[in-house]
């Protein structure tokens, strides 16, 4: 679990083995992405549970726009997956850089796994 606290601390525990602690002087930091704009995202509102292999092909990806790494980074785990939430135009957007990647990608294994990415990601702006 990690918490970020008024103090611009984030302190984090894990529920499995019980150790804990918290982050200091993060802030400017390249890790620190509250700078980041993503207003400019637009559309409904947009749910997508992805399997965790294809959100780490997902978070592979080294260029991204502002929308889509918030849409990665904001991503939250759960029983059933990696839970994306965001506009459709992040989605929109990150599923274009996904794509992108994959036709520049020369091993086979990683193609298949963004090709998989772009089609889930597809999917769930098919749904809305």
């Amino acid at each position: 679990m990690v918490f970020r606290r008024a103090s611009s601390e984030i302190a984090w525990s894990c529920d499995a083995c019980g150790d804990e602690g918290v982050i200091h002087g993060w802030d400017g930091s390249p890790a620190d992405m509250s700078g980041l704009d993503h207003s400019y995202a637009q559309g409904d509102v947009v749910t997508l549970v992805i399997v965790r292999e294809l959100f780490d092909v997902i978070r592979g990806v080294l260029l991204l726009d502002d929308a889509s790494e918030l849409l990665v980074a904001r991503a939250e785990g759960s029983a059933a997956g990696v839970v994306l939430n965001g506009r459709t135009g992040a989605f929109e957007e990150l599923m274009e850089y996904v794509a992108s990647e994959a036709n520049a990608e020369t091993d086979r294994r990683r193609v298949r796994l963004l090709d998989e990415a772009c089609s889930a990601l597809e999917a769930a702006l098919a749904v809305e």
